[in-house]
This record gives C-alpha cells, structure tokens and sequence, in this order.
C-alpha cells in the first residue's frame, strides 16, 4: 500500500497540526469525563489511535504520504465531532436530571457488607464471562445464532475486572487491586491463544485501564507511565505480528492442543525484539496494520475523483439484516465484509484469508463524505458519552441490572477498527446477554427471598 500513495510535498506542518489537535481532543475528552465516567470515551479515543495514531506518526516527515495525511484527516474531524457528541450527553444529563448527576451518591454509602457482595459479583462475572468466551464459544460456533449472544458474554471478564477494582479501590485492600491489575497483560494472551486475534483482548484491556483511570485521584501516575506502557505494548505487536500467520495455522486450520499453542507464543519472548522505529521490518508491519489512514485516504481519493460513487446509506440495510437471529432465517446471507467493502471503495486488493475490518471513519465517509463522518461520530460520542454516565451513576446508586446492561452494551461498541454491521450484532448480543444474566440473577434472589420467608414463618 506504501507505494500506492501520491506525490505531495510540504506534509510536515500538516501532519503536525494534525497530531497536535488529536492530542487536544485526548485531553478534552479527559476533563470532560472528568471523574463521574466510567472511561469509556477514553477507551473509545485510545482504541482508534491505536489504528490511525501510529502510521500517522512514521508519515510526520513523508514527502510522499498523500492518502495518510487524507485518511488521517477524516480521523481527527470525526474525533472533533466525537468529542462534541459527548459534550452534548453530559449537558443533556445535566438539563434531564440536575440534581441526580452521576457519581451524586457518596461513596461511604456502601458498607463492608455491601462491597463484599459486590466483590462476589465480580468474580462471577470474570468466571462466567472467561469461561463463555474461552470454553462454550468454540463449541457453539455450529449453533445458529449462539456465537453473538456467548462472545458478548465473554466481556463480562471487562465488567467484572472493573467491578472488582472499583471495590478494591474503596474498601483500600490493595491486595486485590494489583492481583487484578496484573491481568490485564494477560488478556491479549489469552485472545491470541484462543482466536488468533490480539485486537479483542487489547481493547479488553484498554477499556478496564480507562476505567480505572477514570476514578483515580492520581492521574499524574498515569500519564507518567504511559510512554512506557506505550513502547512495551508497541514492541510487543510488532513481535506478534512477525509470528501470527504462524499462530493463526495452529488456531484455525491444524486446531492444535493449548499446549502447542503456549510453545509457539512463548516464542515470541523467546526472539523478542524491541521496538526501533529504524527498522524498515518493523515500520512496514506498522504500516501495514496500524495505518488505517492508508485505506480511508484511498477512499477518499477514489470517491473525490469520481471514479465511484458514494454509498448514499446502502451498506445500513446489511445492519437491519444482522439483527435478524440465524436461528429464524438459517439461509441468511453472510454480511460482515469489511474485506470486501474496502476493495470495493479503495480498489485495494487483499490476499485470501486476510481480516480486513473497514472501521467506522472509512464506513461513515464512503457513504456520505465528510458530512457522513461528522454524523456518525457526533452519534456514536453522544451514546458512548449516555452510556458512560448511566454505567457509573448505576454503579454508584447499586443499580447492579441497569450497570452490567450499559456495560455490557458499551464494551460491544469500542471496536474501532469493526464494521458496523459486526458492532450492531454485538450490540444486540449483549443486550441479549446482559438481559439474560438479569433474568436468572432475578429468579434466584426471588428463589432466595421466598426460602428465607418460609423459614422465617417456620420458626
């Protein structure tokens, strides 16, 4: 795709401008979150910058970077417009309910009692959603409909991991917090094994770091830690990057036992490399798998030049058709395509097999231009931004169906680099799931209450 890009000199101060105004928006959208958040808008902006931030960056000072510095553009007004629909949520929230904002309820409402049952909720939830995820959903994969509802399942192990540091957090048991912290490496690891993929465990893993970030008083810490954290999770891609195809043969075609799987990916540390940004390897896998821009610049290119026509909206309808379960029209069509949208607008041509998700900037702009990313993204920040404040309000007021519900929903949402018509069914999915969860969580506290009144007039 490198030498696909059209000639234009002077790219510098653009793509500078460019980065500087991503960095604002970042730290907008931090102090409008402020700490009545659930870090959702945070997790949302980190997980599109892992995809577009990167390749921006190895193009700062390219002659030749016409369609990154197009693409990229596209990017920071769809944040611009991100960040103003989540501006409009907390002024919505504000106008709806001014004496009931999120985070109103003091935090010393909840007793060691309380806290401790909150505590068991998270471990259930990591339980049941890792188990889900890691165990039912490769055996459900021939059962109509059942893979949607089980993967949105599995981020019950996100929700459960912030519930569980929230708690830590109050009741000051240190213990517990980092013990939970050290997961977090650990869930891309598991992803890899299990699906080959790295992206769904690194979202995992931003979303619950976002949350915490979120309710710390101690931000400082954070920011000083991130270029670290930066440069370890960096160099840990481009490693798993030089041995995915390897890991992918294992997982999907010779279906390989988790032993074999553990040796291949150990061999990843094994021959690990550190991340230098002078190594023509290493840039040309950023290249290629974290700069997005490449692809929507193309689009943008081709549509501008009239060599296709815009969309108009004729990839939504595929969003209705993903709701309908499988179960109820078994001869539904495959629709997920993101491969197939981004040649179609692009002209660029994949090797077989090649995931390719066309994410939401390429998918908003190929159906209605500029005006079609500032909608979708003033949308999708004030849902995300709705949802932020109702998840941490719910938290806070002990609405444990209304909390895992939201959430539930949200983390369905932060997959930037997705097709819409995957994150719709998703979407669906875990509201499937969390209604479910509900359901049972309901029938055996009713169960229970009805035990303890029998007893009670036993006595």
């Amino acid at each position: 795709m490198a030498g696909c890009v059209g000639r234009q000199g002077g790219n510098f101060p653009v793509m500078l401008n460019l980065i500087l105004t991503w960095i604002a928006v970042g730290v907008a959208l931090v102090m409008v979150s402020g700490r009545s958040s659930a870090g959702l808008l945070l997790a949302y902006f980190l997980g599109l910058s892992i995809i577009h931030v990167p390749g921006a960056l190895i193009h700062l000072e390219a002659e030749e970077s016409n369609w990154t510095r197009l693409g990229f553009e596209q990017v920071i007004i769809g944040l611009v417009a991100f960040l103003v629909g989540a501006i409009i949520s907390r002024i919505y929230a504000s106008l709806r309910r001014p004496e009931q904002t999120a985070g109103s309820s003091p935090l010393h409402d909840f007793s060691r009692e309380s806290l401790a049952a909150l505590n068991r909720r998270a471990l259930y939830y990591c339980l049941f959603g890792g188990v889900a995820y890691f165990v039912v959903m490769p055996l459900a994969g021939a059962v109509p409909s059942a893979t949607a509802i089980i993967s949105s399942i599995g981020s019950l192990m996100v929700i459960g991991a912030c519930l569980r540091l929230w708690v830590a957090r109050e009741g000051r048991d240190w213990l517990k917090f980092w013990s939970t912290i050290a997961l977090l490496p650990v869930l891309p690891f598991f992803t890899v094994i299990q699906t080959g993929f790295i992206g769904f465990g690194t979202y995992w893993a931003m979303a619950i770091s976002s949350f915490l970030f979120a309710q710390s008083k101690r931000r400082w810490l954070y920011f000083s830690m991130t270029p670290v954290a930066l440069y370890v999770g960096m160099s840990f891609f481009v490693n798993y990057m030089a041995a995915r195809d390897d890991i992918r043969k294992l997982v999907w075609y010779q279906q390989a036992g988790l032993a074999d799987r553990l040796y291949r990916v150990g061999d990843i540390f094994s021959n690990f490399e550190w991340l230098d940004m002078s190594n023509v390897k290493q840039r040309r896998i950023i290249e290629l798998r974290l700069n997005q821009n490449l692809l929507v610049g193309a689009a943008v290119a081709k549509l501008e030049s009239e060599l296709r026509s815009y969309a108009s909206g004729a990839t939504f309808p595929n969003m209705i058709i993903a709701l309908i379960p499988r179960a109820l029209w078994p001869d539904k069509p495959a629709i997920g395509g993101g491969g197939n949208v981004v040649t179609e607008f692009t002209g660029i041509r994949f090797a077989r097999g090649t995931s390719v998700g066309a994410g939401q900037v390429l998918e908003f702009y190929v159906n209605f231009g500029t005006w079609g990313v500032i909608g979708g993204f003033l949308i999708y920040g004030w849902l995300l931004g709705y949802m932020d404040l109702a998840i941490i309000e719910s938290l806070h007021r002990g609405d444990q169906r209304r909390f895992l519900f939201w959430f539930m929903i949200a983390v369905s949402m932060i997959q930037p680099g997705g097709n819409l018509v995957e994150i719709v069914a998703s979407v669906a999915g875990a509201a499937g799931g969390a209604s479910l969860i509900n359901y049972f969580v309901q029938r055996r506290r009713g169960a229970a209450g009805v035990h303890i009144v029998q007893r009670s007039a036993s006595i």
